[in-house]
């Protein structure tokens, strides 16, 4: 098939946003195309004229002269339809690339925490950026380019054989030839356009992980490792890219080869006709222009077997993410405003692949009834607090707010009541202020200084040359853990959560830095639901229910009174933490 299935909906744009665009570039395309295969008629009726038939004493200089000027003016007009069509076909690849971009963006906006844990960034990445760069040089480079060459090949076509229909069978004999060649050439480009794409986005992902990294990498001085590493995928890459240079140059060379014997059989063959007196010598002429003309277009189907190569392969890597099922939809999008009375975890299960992390997990929480979750590593808790703003969707069980089953309400409404704070405090590389506005873009200079004030961070910023414009570096590399931490509970107070998940968020703050911040969440005064998770202690033992997980289970619970008395796993990790001289 010619066009792919991905590469008609790649089309679609152009077509239903770019319309006069389309028009106007097919239109200069067919201009261009006349102007520049009238050159050659032109050429051989003055060679004709000026002989007078065929009688060099006559020769005149004035049809040359005619033909110099007009020749001139064909060539200028042609250039202005040729701009047009160039510019054109650009600005409308552009215009499927920033709706690809939107698509592409969105999509990954939308799919859930399940997709993005089995996906390396790099890989999208390299998706959003390369892959969107071959579907915009289609437009240009491959469709506009194919009207451009059958108009052009076609009238041609026309033209040769109008002067001798021998002649011109003769001249266009190349064509079934570079057919079958540059079809053999496109399978082969397109697949190794898909591993080539895949081998980019390896190599993309081991630069991220090294950048992301480079503290780690210097710490244990692996540069020179580091360097092999990416040695060996760049190498792959090269030799992948040298593949595909050898097929294309092989494309392009063959074409030529073939080409340039039919224009040797054409010249011999044609001069013998002159003799002959079957043909005029501007005939001749005006052939031989006419192939020497074509041969830009031959020299270009190399090029356009590539450009289809590409598009299809990266189009159809970027409607594989864009047509990604989502995991996590909107299923009925019931609005929901009202505070938060009471959220119930009831019998929730949770599985990631055939692996079973969460085993009917059962609890209430309200503005009145806190709730701790402590538990050995890798016994659910993370997992548990994200299934609660449902970034994911569990495999038996519901959570509900008010009674109300969470999977039938608005996104956007569930995750401004439900907020984690979670223990990868991400701060973007920007300001203090717009980094604690990101809660609300929209919130005052009051605003911010509130809430970092509640977050026990205001008195740090304010000490800075730059205090709130201060910028904090990529990922918040200038600013301790503890600090980091501070600022995204900034951010989440200003984003006026009625239920607030910690998980984990505070293992970086001092006990009692930590005490002030609770203590000034819980006297806001607007109902907020406190849910911590916590390998410490002594970050949940004031709370109102502990919960502690093991295996996915809920094995101990109750008040920290409660469970201290039970002698049990949760007293065992009270004594190791809080009384490590007491034998257990």
């Amino acid at each position: 098939m010619f066009l792919s299935k991905n590469l008609i909906r790649v089309l679609k744009f152009p077509l239903k946003n770019n319309k006069y665009e389309l028009l106007l570039s097919i239109t200069s395309i067919i201009f261009a195309a006349a102007l520049q295969m009238s050159i050659p008629y032109y050429l051989g009726s003055s060679i004709d004229t000026a002989l007078d038939n065929n009688q060099i004493g006559n020769l005149s200089l004035s049809p040359f002269i005619t033909i110099g000027i007009l020749v001139f003016l064909l060539s200028v007009a042609r250039g202005i339809f040729s701009f047009f069509h160039v510019y054109q076909g650009e600005k409308m690849g552009q215009t499927v690339a920033f709706n690809l971009r939107k698509l592409y963006f969105d999509k990954l906006q939308r799919l859930s925490f399940k997709y993005h844990d089995t996906v390396h960034t790099g890989d999208l990445i390299t998706k959003g950026i390369i892959d969107i760069e071959g579907c915009r040089m289609f437009i240009n480079t491959g469709i506009l380019r194919v009207i451009f060459l059958s108009i052009f090949i076609s009238t041609g076509a026309i033209l040769v054989l109008n002067i001798d229909l021998y002649l011109g069978l003769l001249a266009l004999s190349f064509v079934p030839f570079i057919a079958v060649i540059s079809s053999f050439a496109r399978l082969t480009l397109r697949k190794n356009w898909y591993r080539l794409q895949e081998q980019l986005g390896v190599l993309t992902r081991v630069m991220d992980e090294n950048l992301s990294g480079v503290r780690l990498v210097r710490s244990f001085m692996k540069q020179k490792y580091e360097m092999e590493k990416y040695s060996i995928a760049s190498n792959v890459v090269k030799n992948m890219t040298f593949r595909q240079i050898t097929i294309r140059s092989f494309s392009i060379s063959l074409n030529t080869f073939v080409f340039l014997i039919s224009m040797s059989l054409v010249v011999y063959f044609g001069a013998v006709s002159v003799l002959e007196n079957r043909i005029t010598l501007g005939e001749l002429t005006s052939l031989i222009a006419f192939m020497s003309i074509l041969q830009g277009p031959v020299r270009q189907i190399g090029m356009l077997v590539n450009s289809f190569a590409r598009a299809s392969a990266t189009s159809s890597r970027l409607f594989e993410v864009i047509d990604k099922e989502e995991d996590v939809k909107n299923i009925q999008g019931i609005p929901f405003i009202e505070p938060v009375e009471k959220i119930e975890v009831a019998d929730l299960c949770f599985s990631y692949e055939n692996t079973e992390v969460l085993k009917n997990i059962n609890f209430e929480a309200n503005p009145h009834h806190s709730i701790g979750i402590v538990g050995p590593p890798g016994s659910g808790k993370t997992t548990l607090s994200r299934l609660l703003p449902r970034f994911y969707n569990p495999s038996n069980g519901c959570v509900k707010i008010n009674g109300i089953d969470i999977s039938t309400l608005d996104l956007s409404d569930l995750r401004h009541s439900v907020n984690l704070v979670d223990q990868d405090n991400f701060l973007f590389s920007d300001t203090f202020f717009e980094n604690v506005r990101y809660g609300d873009p929209k919130a005052s200079k009051d605003l911010v200084d509130w809430s970092t004030d509640k977050a026990q961070i205001f008195t740090h910023i304010d000490k800075l040359p730059g205090k709130f414009d201060t910028l904090i570096g990529e990922r918040g590399v200038q600013l301790s853990g503890g600090q980091r931490q501070r600022l995204s509970v900034s951010r989440t107070l200003l984003f006026n959560s009625k239920v607030v998940i910690f998980d984990d968020s505070t293992s970086a703050i001092d006990t009692q830095t930590e005490k002030k911040i609770r203590e000034e969440m819980m006297s806001l005064g607007t109902g907020i639901t406190l849910i911590v998770i916590a390998h410490r202690i002594s970050s949940v033992m004031n709370l109102d229910e502990i919960l502690y997980l093991d295996s996915g289970k809920i094995i101990e619970r109750g008040s920290h009174n409660e469970l201290m008395k039970q002698k049990g796993r949760y007293s065992e990790l009270y004594n190791m933490q809080i009384n490590p001289e007491l034998k257990v």
